[in-house]
């Protein structure tokens, strides 16, 4: 017998032996080699990510670990945990927030392409940056509301704060927002532990000097005929009212940073996905029901099925 007969024997051998599952197996191994990249509709992420650099943003009321560390670093380490698993059509940017506007320091990138890059400025952003000795975080979230429109594709905005404001904002100062709602999109992240805590002062290197006296700040006097107590502008913590009252004025959602954990969900929140079609890598599809076959056909229970060679006669 020829060789080619042999090998054609062999091959009806094994078909009526039940091999026939290595035909579709070696279809599926050709498709994994050279299937190429498939067009695919999936939610996408376009974020840019604020953070407040007052000096109340340096109180250390968080844990990494054992180590106390301030609000500022906790909301950047809450946001560089987020980024360890990414969609890789997540666009991703920073900011930051002092006096009454934002800056906006890297515009969103994709994040799989550039996660040494996003890291690296994230780990740089320090309250050093703060070009203004003021905290007006109402007059900055609705400036934020205005500017972000002016960047392309649309943004949501991921605002990171502890809400204290300075100088003091009694209630009677809110005002409203006359945007149109909806068109941009975001969370209010209140940042801090609830006990009033000094706060650190800082020289203009960034050097702690001690803490802010309660001489050396402006007080609200209008705190003792609300709350029957008097005001603390030079202690802080998270002022959560306040912050839910100025997300719902422009149409954000508002949540606490409690652990790293938390900020995934407002992060990947669908309401603030978008659709797009994004080149995708499927080869993995086959090459996994490839495998499958192959560990059906070579299994220890299956070897009575298995084709033998057909010998030569002598």
């Amino acid at each position: 017998m020829s060789r080619s007969g042999g090998f054609f024997a062999y091959v009806r051998n094994a078909l009526s032996g039940g091999g026939w599952l290595l035909l579709p197996a070696i279809v599926l191994l050709a498709a994994a080699v050279w299937l190429p990249k498939l067009p695919v509709e999936r939610d996408a992420y376009d974020h840019i990510v604020i953070f407040d650099v007052s000096q109340s943003m340096n109180v250390e009321d968080y844990r990494i670990g054992d180590k106390l560390v301030s609000r500022l670093e906790f909301a950047k380490h809450a946001v560089a945990e987020a980024l360890k698993n990414p969609k890789c059509d997540t666009r991703i940017g920073w900011g930051v927030f002092a006096g009454r506007k934002i800056v906006t320091l890297l515009a969103p990138v994709e994040v799989c392409r550039n996660y040494s890059a996003l890291l690296e400025a994230l780990d740089n952003i320090d309250s050093r940056m703060a070009f203004e000795r003021s905290s007006e975080i109402q007059e900055g979230l609705l400036w934020t509301m205005v500017n972000v429109r002016d960047l392309k594709p649309l943004p949501t905005v991921i605002f990171m704060t502890d809400g204290h404001e300075a100088p003091p904002l009694p209630p009677e100062r809110l005002r409203s927002y006359d945007g149109q709602l909806g068109e941009v999109r975001g969370w209010v992240i209140g940042v801090g532990g609830l006990e009033p805590l000094p706060i650190p002062k800082s020289d203009a290197e960034g050097r702690r000097i001690g803490f802010w006296r309660a001489t050396e700040v402006l007080q609200w006097g209008g705190a003792a005929n609300i709350s029957g107590g008097t005001s603390h502008e030079h202690l802080s913590e998270l002022r959560e009212t306040h912050l839910q009252a100025l997300a719902k004025n422009v149409g954000f959602g508002y949540t606490r940073l409690i652990d790293a954990k938390s900020l995934d969900a407002a992060l990947h929140d669908r309401a603030l996905a978008h659709p797009a079609v994004v080149e995708t890598d499927l080869r993995w599809i086959p090459g996994l029901l490839a495998l499958l076959l192959l560990a059906w056909w070579f299994r220890p229970d299956g070897r009575r099925n298995r084709p033998q060679p057909v010998e030569k006669p002598a």
